[in-house]
């Protein structure tokens, strides 16, 4: 998997407030505490199978204890529990009744809670799972994530789902030997990656999204549509379709300024939480530059937020701004003024904004751009213009068909025919 590409999904992940990287990683209080609680009490799982009062059900033991604390550790770790849970008729996980599994088991966990060495730690784990145990198996790890977090990754259903979706791979649920594979793929994509920490729950977490259909991927977009379809009357798939429609034309607009702007010899930008969009069959972040240029991370944050969704901006390589590019399909040409106001008094710079819009909402934008009291008062009047998607579309076909020659678009201070009130 391209390492720049794997890049930018962690960096547009982690900007998302509703997601685990988020809520759980960074700002969770109780999964660090848990860290020390774990440790704990695994330690009591220990020293309670070693003296012989380890109990014949996961009530009331140790090891309940510490899956209560793994398990409250928000909806990445929900029902982490019921995989210890005794079930007597089909005598799993067999180390309630079965003496030789129970020392296995605390073995392992002494093993790993003793050691700083890695491979040590392996191969304790290693030993247990050649001992196969009925029904104790990889489930195990999300209680090893939390003694050594940069060693073993969490381990269930949607982090399966997540790291297959991404890599292509099948990994499957309950054996060992999944697991360890697993491991070392998620391993190799956080270096491969680059961003995230080496306490493999951040990782993880990214998965994990992926897998719940949280964060849209283009490699899960179509279970994602399939889930979304499952859900809806025939009323909602009727408008959900129209609304995708919408959304697909504003994903084409916002590919095609960007393609031009490469073309044209500028680095363009495309809002950030656009990024895994697709149009014509391919990824937006693709054409766009995967993070704003020093000149806009150097602005205060408010300013940065405002300026990374804009739908499209084109930079000089030096990374200063030529133009910036709001696309209006059905929102308010005013809300879409003021934004590019809000930018141009932000950046404090020279340069050309543009509205682009339907063509059936000229005479919108019309009204809109003949207010003078507001054009002049805010100062839009002499750097904004009007740009119709036909108009667009038919300079776009023009650049495909002559390559370079781009005489046809004219200077940029008009570029494509933009359109201005006088």
């Amino acid at each position: 998997m391209d390492s720049t590409y794997l890049t930018d999904l962690f960096n547009q992940y982690t900007e998302k407030s509703s997601l685990l990287y988020q809520t759980w990683f960074i700002h969770s209080e109780q999964r660090l505490h848990a860290f020390n609680q774990v440790r704990k009490g695994t330690r009591q799982i220990v020293t309670t199978i070693q003296d012989g009062t380890f109990p014949r059900d996961l009530r009331g033991s140790a090891l309940e204890e510490v899956m209560n604390v793994i398990a409250s550790q928000t909806e990445i770790f929900k029902g982490a529990k019921h995989a210890f849970m005794w079930k007597p008729k089909l005598r799993i996980p067999d180390i309630y009744e079965n003496r030789e599994n129970q020392l296995a088991f605390a073995t392992m966990l002494s093993e790993v809670l003793k050691t700083n060495s890695s491979i040590k730690m392996l191969l304790a784990v290693n030993a247990l799972a050649n001992k196969k145990i009925k029904g104790l198996g990889p489930a195990v790890a999300n209680i090893l994530y939390f003694l050594e977090p940069s060693i073993f990754c969490p381990f269930n259903t949607k982090i399966v789902a997540g790291y297959n979706l991404l890599t292509n791979s099948k990994i499957r649920l309950g054996k060992w030997e999944d697991y360890f594979k697993l491991r070392d793929g998620i391993i190799e994509l956080n270096e491969k990656g680059g961003l995230f920490s080496k306490d493999l729950g951040a990782i993880t977490a990214f998965l994990f999204d992926i897998g719940s259909l949280k964060y849209v991927i283009p490699e899960n977009s179509d279970k994602y549509l399939m889930v979304e379809e499952k859900s809806s009357t025939k009323a909602q798939l009727d408008k959900s379709s129209e609304i995708e429609k919408q959304r697909d034309l504003h994903y084409r607009i916002q590919y095609m300024l960007a393609d031009i702007g490469n073309s044209l010899g500028y680095r363009a930008w495309i809002a950030s939480n656009d990024h895994n969009r697709t149009a014509f069959g391919k990824r937006l972040g693709d054409v766009s530059i995967p993070k704003l240029p020093s000149t806009i991370a150097n602005l205060p944050k408010h300013d940065q937020e405002t300026v990374g969704l804009i739908d499209v901006l084109w930079f000089y390589p030096d990374g200063s701004p030529v133009c910036a590019f709001e696309v209006e399909k059905s929102t308010s040409i005013m809300s879409g003024m003021n934004r590019m106001d809000d930018l141009y008094e932000s950046l404090k710079t020279d340069m050309m904004l543009y509205i682009v819009a339907p063509d059936n909402r000229e005479q919108e934008v019309l009204a809109q751009f003949n207010r003078p009291h507001y054009m002049h008062q805010h100062n839009l009047h002499d750097h904004i213009r009007y740009i119709l998607f036909e108009d667009l579309k038919d300079n776009y076909k023009s650049l495909k068909r002559f390559g370079k020659d781009f005489s046809i678009l004219g200077p940029i201070s008009h570029f494509p025919d933009g359109k201005v009130v006088s």
